[in-house]
């Protein structure tokens, strides 16, 4: 299973796709709060409890 970081406010609005929960949680807690920091996000209301991991699953579309 995948896991993404999302905004808390918008699922839709993925910030990072990881292969495990480990990996995004240690993104979450040490890359998000210096990208806020130094202002990477164009949303300057996002803060580093604005973002929270989820299991990611997307729907796969089937070829045709």
């Amino acid at each position: 299973m995948e896991y993404a970081i999302v905004e808390k406010k918008n699922h839709l609005a993925v910030h990072g796709i990881f292969d495990t929960r480990d990996r995004a949680e240690a993104f979450l807690r040490e890359t998000i709060p210096m990208h806020v920091a130094r202002s990477y996000f164009m949303d300057k209301t996002l803060r580093a409890d604005s973002f929270e991991v989820i299991p990611y699953a997307p729907k796969r579309r089937e070829r045709s």
